[in-house]
């Protein structure tokens, strides 16, 4: 018994060493790039910038430490592309995250009298969207690089789909708690988001339908309503979001994520994931 017990922490010990190799090389580069090319484009493009660079540094991380080293097939690390190929799965999630993000909106307006109010600016709009836009696509990539991907796949091959997942779910939580406007609920269901996406991982989706939930969520919150993004507004023209009378419904100045709307959206958002194997629980984290 003792024996065993002894293996299955050496077992851990090797795969958490192996993860936190991977976020060195990974955040080394990330702040190498920002260092050596500080400030291009202008603050209009600083989403982009910084997606950018983190995508930069955690793919090289995935090819040195998850392939090379650890020699994980881009198939094991989520990268499914059969059968359909990725795009495929990618647009299948960016249409999925902004039908959440729009009935998070809806639940915030009839719950709370939370408004969204069009202004007719359309001059500034494609200088602010566009940049934006392709930020946010980068952004997703590179959360959904740090905290699913090989972090998540490694992990699981040493404790289990589960574990692997509530352990990194909490760190993705934790890794939002100093955003602006952060509260405790913000923060749980934050945590809720990396579950929903960590079952999108686990799927057949793999990691082009993570990505693509994620940036679809965002995208939906941020371009076509103007309301913050986990804490971050990004006064987008032509429509103008103000959260209702309570925080704890609608997320208040950290956006919907902070409330209660979240919480519903995201649990609809799982099942769907899961979709006709949710009548199969062993299925749900099999991918």
């Amino acid at each position: 018994m003792a024996r065993v017990s002894f293996e299955d922490m050496k077992r851990v010990g090797i795969a958490l060493g192996w993860i936190v190799l991977y976020g060195v090389v990974g955040f080394a580069i990330t702040i190498g790039i920002a260092n050596l090319v500080p400030g291009w484009g202008g603050p209009r493009w600083y989403v982009f910038r910084n997606g950018a660079y983190e995508v930069t540094g955690f793919i090289v991380a995935t090819v040195v430490v998850g392939k090379l080293l650890n020699q994980y097939s881009w198939d094991r690390m989520g990268w499914h592309t059969q059968p359909g190929g990725l795009m495929p799965r990618l647009f299948r999630g960016i249409g999925l995250g902004a039908l959440m993000a729009m009935l998070g909106i809806g639940l915030a307006f009839v719950i709370d009298r939370a408004t969204v109010r069009l202004t007719g600016d359309w001059s500034a709009w494609p200088r602010v969207v566009v940049p934006l836009g392709l930020g946010l696509v980068l952004a997703a990539l590179g959360e959904e690089l740090m905290f699913r991907g090989y972090p998540l796949r490694r992990l699981a091959d040493a404790i289990g789909a589960l574990p692997a997942m509530l352990i990194l779910a909490l760190l993705f939580g934790i890794a939002h708690a100093r955003n602006p406007s952060a509260t405790v609920f913000s923060t749980v269901n934050v945590a809720l988001a990396a579950v929903w996406l960590s079952f999108a991982f686990f799927s057949a989706g793999g990691m082009a339908l993570a990505w693509g939930l994620h940036f679809g969520w965002n995208a939906g919150l941020a371009i076509l309503f103007d309301a913050p993004v986990s804490g971050y507004a990004f006064q987008v023209p032509v429509v103008e979001y103000t959260p209702g009378w309570h925080a704890w419904v609608d997320g208040g100045p950290f956006g919907p994520e902070g409330g209660i709307v979240t919480t519903i959206v995201l649990i609809a958002g799982t099942l769907a994931v899961i979709g006709a194997r949710v009548k199969q629980p062993r299925t749900w984290l099999a991918g």
